[in-house]
């Protein structure tokens, strides 16, 4: 199999003015991407994984030819990023998450063939394009009401249909289910696996484990810039020597509280790696926040020890789970946290 996608050593360094003082500034760098290399081979899913900061999206639209690395090279189906993006853009086409981009006044065939337009297809092939992508993705019941009527799953599809409308041999994929419902993520789901099934290599980026987990051929780790592993999503879980995972959640608990906690759990026998994350419900203020913690264990675990550690620090428990080994315990031991920490703030 041929690579599709051919990354080596590439780099993005953002350097903007940050106030020191009264009067002085001083020039900050962010390193979004650290010496980045890897290949995607033709005809899979390949994921990237890691939590919100990671730099998945400032690598994909260096792929996509929206950015320009800082150093490294990149080819996409055999053209340079850099020097070749036109024809890089006749064979791909994209979905980045925040910018799906159809407009909301126009019903959804008519954003159809617009794009198809820009596209440069002629009006009779849109034509049978549109009606046979309206038949794959369903869009039937809704496609001829304006988009502003629609509810999320469908706004999504539109926007999917759209990012069809070139054959493209490639297609990128930022989060596309992070603003669904279980139900439109499902579909969605479902509609891009009979698209690669139907030869088309698709690029993901998510920091859904079980998305990642479900769908991919191949994963990537990346995190704060830099890949941690890259390996079959078995593979991966195979190299964690645990039993399986504990995820408890609680209600908000302050910094002090929670490092006497986790340092109470690590001191168990039958731990082996312990992480926690605030997790934001509703509008984000702190009464609509909760902690996440997540262990994972070496040996047969004795759950009433931890319990007793809760109760011990006054900490209620809202629900406790035990689940398998998943992807987000290969990020919690390579890194010592989760996914679903945002690590943007870090920078």
């Amino acid at each position: 199999m041929n690579p599709v996608i051919e990354i080596e050593n590439i780099e993005k360094i953002y350097r903007k003015k940050s106030r020191k003082g009264l009067f002085k500034r001083e020039l900050i760098e962010v390193r979004a991407l650290d010496n980045i290399s890897f290949n995607v081979e033709e005809g899979i899913i390949f994921s990237l994984l890691g939590p919100n900061g990671a730099g998945k999206t400032t690598l994909i639209k260096i792929l996509t030819t929206l950015l320009l690395p800082t150093a490294g090279k990149a080819r996409i189906l055999g053209y340079d990023v850099v020097k070749e993006g036109g024809k890089i853009r006749k064979h791909i086409n994209a979905m980045l998450m925040g910018e799906r981009s159809i407009y909301w006044k126009l019903t959804g065939y008519q954003n159809l063939e617009y794009f198809a337009s820009l596209y440069h297809i002629p009006r009779k092939v849109a034509k049978v394009k549109i009606d046979k992508l309206s038949e794959k993705l369903d869009l039937s019941d809704f496609i001829n009401r304006k988009v502003e009527t629609y509810s999320s799953g469908q706004k999504f599809k539109i926007a999917f249909a759209k990012s069809l409308l070139n054959d493209p041999k490639l297609i990128f994929l930022d989060e596309p289910t992070a603003t669904l419902d279980p139900r439109a993520a499902r579909e969605v789901r479902e509609i891009i696996k009979q698209l690669n099934d139907e030869g088309t290599t698709i690029f993901l980026t998510t920091h859904n484990m079980n998305e990642a987990d479900e769908l991919s051929d191949e994963v990537a780790i990346l995190d704060l810039g830099k890949i941690i592993e890259i390996d079959t999503p078995e593979n991966l879980k195979e190299q964690i020597h645990t039993s399986e995972s504990i995820v408890i959640d609680v209600p908000f608990i302050e910094l002090r509280s929670k490092d006497k906690l986790l340092s109470d759990i690590r001191s168990l026998s039958f731990v082996s790696d312990i992480a926690y994350s605030q997790v934001v419900n509703g509008n984000g203020n702190k009464g609509e926040e909760k902690t996440k913690i997540r262990i994972t264990t070496s040996k047969e675990i004795n759950l009433s020890n931890i319990v007793n550690l809760f109760e011990k620090n006054s900490i209620p428990i809202l629900s406790i789970n035990q689940e398998k080994i998943s992807l987000e315990d290969v990020f919690l031991s390579k890194t010592g946290r989760l996914l679903s920490e945002d690590t943007s703030k870090r920078v």
